[in-house]
């Protein structure tokens, strides 16, 4: 297994990635005081507290919308089963009570759906997604004609209906950044203020050092969190999830439960 796999994998994977950047900034640092390119007279360094809190301020703001989408996508697995339950709840009560064909065959894809989201929809990202919900909405429609009573179908359409919602909802978070232009906007400011900070005389110099080290650790800790957060559902086909990923195991146990009952 590669060791990128495993620190993509691992809860510490925010410290790996921002630990590069906070060592080559150190070593632009030290560069600098080597080279004597610390021209900025030291003077300057009141002024580096209030821009840095500009920094922080507007990466709250931004941190602030990703957290809301993510604990929104937090739900969205629970819903889905929950959709999911009901439509199955249904169609198994009108195959046993009133032996409908149609009642089957929306079971069977019922049980399909969830396959197809991890791997069509999050891996793939085709629309097999879609279709099958088409596909389920024909089949309810088909029990209806069938004779099942109006209440039934009516829940199934509206099961139906909750499933399309909660799947373009996460096309939304999952295509949709946050403000792009301020994130690049803020991106560029954080690097010209470490740039600038690399080149400010401080006395001592190993003082300007581990300041710099802890400003990009800092900034560049909530810009790669921002980024990691702006799609919770990127999942790559393996059971182990990434540290900023939502966890589907309410849906694997729900397909477990769905492959009980069918063998």
């Amino acid at each position: 297994m590669k060791l990128g796999y495993i620190v993509k994998k691992s809860k510490y994977h925010l410290l790996f990635s921002v630990l590069p950047v906070v060592i080559l900034v150190g070593a632009f640092k030290v560069g600098a005081h080597l080279l004597n390119w610390e021209v900025i007279p030291k003077e300057m360094t009141s002024f580096f507290p209030s821009i840095l809190t500009g920094i922080i301020f507007i990466l709250g703001f931004l941190l602030a919308g990703v957290v809301t989408d993510y604990k929104e996508s937090e739900k969205i697995p629970n819903e889905i089963a929950a959709s999911l339950f009901a439509l199955w709840q249904e169609a198994d009560y009108l195959k046993s009570i009133s032996n409908l064909k149609s009642a089957e065959t929306a079971m069977a894809k019922v049980k399909r759906f969830i396959p197809l989201l991890k791997h069509d929809f999050f891996i793939l990202q085709n629309d097999k997604i879609a279709q099958l919900l088409d596909s389920l909405s024909a089949d309810i429609i088909e029990i209806g004609k069938e004779g099942a009573a109006p209440n039934y179908v009516m829940r199934m359409k509206t099961e139906v209906a909750s499933l399309k919602k909660t799947v373009n909802r996460i096309s939304v978070i999952r295509n949709t950044d946050f403000i792009p232009s301020v994130f690049i906007s803020i991106q560029a400011i954080a690097i010209v203020f470490l740039t600038v900070y690399c080149l400010l005389n401080v006395d001592p110099w190993w003082g300007g050092l581990i300041l710099v080290n802890i400003f990009t650790f800092v900034i560049f800790s909530i810009l790669f969190l921002i980024k990691d957060m702006e799609d919770p559902f990127g999942y790559d086909g393996t059971d182990e999830l990434k540290s900023d990923e939502i966890s589907l195991e309410v849906l694997d146990n729900l397909q477990k439960e769905f492959d009980q009952k069918t063998n």
